[in-house]
């Protein structure tokens, strides 16, 4: 069962996108925040983590900055989700590292969750940047 790791502060997109991802048989996992986000990577080694931009303590690019430069994170698929689809943002995003940026108003779960499982089943599937 592949592991996705959720770094999102709004707790009804969480329990929205685990309520998605547990009927395509992902395990998932939380966390609140940036700091808990990183804190929690190394001990659950996620397949696969979607992040939130805008976090409490620790921002969601930030976030992704601190994945890419260590090793054992430079492959893991990342998902960004924001509800501030500024080109800024998006641009930070793919500097950073994302994979695909997901625009929360626009974009639905399905979306994102059908992205995950082609990324996770043929491998790592950069993909254009929405914005």
């Amino acid at each position: 069962m592949k592991t996705i790791l959720m770094i999102e502060d709004d707790p009804v997109v969480r329990a929205m996108y685990e309520r998605f991802l547990l009927a395509q048989g992902f395990a998932v996992e939380f966390a609140v925040n940036g700091e808990e986000g990183l804190a929690k990577l190394a001990g659950v080694r996620p397949d696969a983590v979607v992040v939130d931009v805008m976090l409490p303590k620790v921002n969601g690019i930030v976030v992704l900055q601190a994945m890419r430069v260590q090793e054992a994170f430079q492959t893991v698929p990342v998902v960004v989700l924001t509800n501030a689809a500024i080109p800024a943002f998006i641009e930070q995003a793919r500097a950073a590292g994302a994979d695909h940026v997901f625009d929360k108003s626009k974009d639905s779960p399905v979306a994102v969750v059908g992205l995950l499982q082609r990324m996770l089943m043929t491998g790592r599937e950069p993909q254009p940047v929405a914005g």
